[in-house]
């Protein structure tokens, strides 16, 4: 500034015939604002009186001294002298309340992202790493969360090397008593740290830790560091109530599953192995006289009823298989509908059964990749499933099950249509429900199976009826991008 004025006073004395003594106050004037505005409060004021005695020697006769040969240049230059001051205060006053207002404007912008973030989060830890971050970027101070373990002892997670951690202590005390502590706190001023608990009362939640803290750090920082843990702990609350409700809910799901799984099996088991106990101990008392046909049925019987207990407990394998978290990945490679249609053939006749199957195929070589184990008990699943519908219809009529295997665009449908009474108008595949037949036999598995094996898939399971009565279930592949030419 003091280059400054003596600029602009060479630049006034150069010039003085033409401005006159106002043009000269005029332009010490801009330069007193200027200082006002960009420079300290002390600066400014010291421009003012710097101007005043500038104005005085150089431009108030008696010229090159601090004479004044007329009242009206005290008049005048007294009157610089004042509204130089003044224009220093109100523009000192309207460049803080600048500085505010576009503080303000920046911390409410910054409490709109938190609170988004905190809005969006799924999962505590996400959350509050995510939170540290902004709060570093928004205050310039290092953020940690101190969470305690099933000791009840605080730690933080991969803090670095260079940051000196506050004392186990100090964070029991805050977790103990819900109190933070810090300068501008009331509790441990001497602190370097404010430690900020997510629950005002004694609790063993996480515990908000800034590091760094001066003397230089206001009180309004700590006021809006605080009403963001407040936002935090709420946000904190909220994840971990909603995870107890899921985990609530997953438990009362399961406690529901194995309820239907032990009542189906007290209904739907107990009639096969009553039935092969009573053919089994008919078929051991010697003081019966069986011919060869009754013999012949009561052991067609027994084959029979193993038969279904050992697909039921097939089936009940399967769908925990698929459903377990366990498994990571299922191993799938190249697989020929057409092959896959003539194992699960060769499977029914293999078992004696009688099953009217008719495949067609509108493309030959035709490949999805696929399990062809899980494919082949979908394919078994559906067809059994479109048996039971053909002896659940009044007017049963010969027409055989149906397997097309067709292409349109880059899916490879795979469907099974039967004549037998069909879904209901309203059902879909979302309604799909294990342990829920509407067969008088059976655990209503079969379905279930199928949609859960096409989950493994990629697949889509559609659900609809015929026209002309009976229904059509599809499971829809992705064909893959290879030269079946070279297959």
């Amino acid at each position: 500034m003091t280059v400054l004025l003596a600029l602009i006073t060479v630049i006034n004395d150069k010039l003085f015939n033409l401005l006159s003594t106002t043009g000269v106050a005029m332009s010490y004037l801009l330069i007193v604002v200027a200082a006002a505005y960009f420079y300290t409060f002390f600066i400014a004021f010291s421009t003012a009186f710097a101007a005043f005695f500038a104005i005085n020697y150089f431009f108030v006769t008696p010229r090159y001294t601090f004479q004044v040969e007329h009242i009206e240049s005290w008049v005048s230059l007294m009157s610089f002298l004042v509204v130089s001051l003044v224009i220093t205060s109100l523009a000192k006053r309207l460049k803080s309340q600048t500085n505010q207002s576009l503080l303000a404007s920046k911390r409410a912008e910054f409490a709109r992202t938190l609170a988004e973030n905190l809005a969006l989060a799924k999962d505590t830890n996400t959350m509050l790493h995510d939170t540290c971050n902004l709060l570093k970027a928004e205050f310039n101070k290092q953020f940690f969360i101190a969470k305690p373990d099933v000791n009840n002892t605080y730690s933080i997670t991969s803090p670095p090397d260079n940051i000196k951690l506050p004392d186990q202590s100090a964070l029991e005390w805050v977790a103990n008593n819900g109190k933070p502590i810090g300068p501008h706190t009331g509790n441990w001023p001497e602190s370097l740290y404010w430690l900020m608990p997510f629950n005002r009362l004694p609790s063993q939640l996480p515990i908000l830790v800034v590091c760094d803290i001066d003397t230089n750090d206001n009180i309004e920082m700590y006021i809006a560091i605080k009403s963001c843990v407040d936002q935090v702990s709420m946000a904190y609350q909220r994840l971990i109530n909603s995870e107890r409700a899921r985990l609530a809910e997953l438990m009362a799901q399961e406690e529901a599953i194995q309820s239907a799984l032990l009542a189906s099996i007290a209904h739907d088991m107990r009639t096969p192995l009553t039935s092969i106990l009573g053919a089994a101990t008919t078929l051991q008392q010697k003081d019966v006289d069986l011919d060869a046909e009754q013999t012949a049925h009561l052991t067609a019987l027994i084959a029979s009823q193993a038969q279904y207990l050992a697909s039921t407990t097939e089936n009940i394998l399967s769908l925990i298989r698929l459903e377990s978290s366990a498994v990571k990945a299922i191993p799938m490679d190249m697989q020929s509908p057409e092959e896959i249609i003539g194992i699960v053939t060769a499977l029914y006749k293999s078992r004696g059964d009688s099953v009217d199957l008719l495949a067609t195929i509108s493309e030959p070589d035709l490949l999805i990749k696929a399990n062809a184990n899980l494919l082949t008990q979908a394919l078994v699943n559906l067809i059994d499933n479109a048996k039971q519908a053909y002896l659940a219809a009044s007017n049963q009529t010969q027409e055989p099950i149906l397997i097309e295997v067709t292409k349109t665009g880059n899916l490879i449908h795979i469907s099974v249509k039967d004549r037998g009474v069909g879904f209901g108008e309203a059902f879909n595949a979302s309604q799909i429900k294990k342990f829920s037949s509407g067969h008088a036999k059976g655990f209503g598995l079969g379905l279930s199976i199928v949609q859960a094996i096409a989950k493994a898939h990629d697949a889509t399971l559609t659900i609809s009826n015929r026209d002309g009565g009976g229904a059509c279930v599809t499971l829809s592949f992705h064909a893959p991008d290879v030269d079946t030419s070279h297959v």
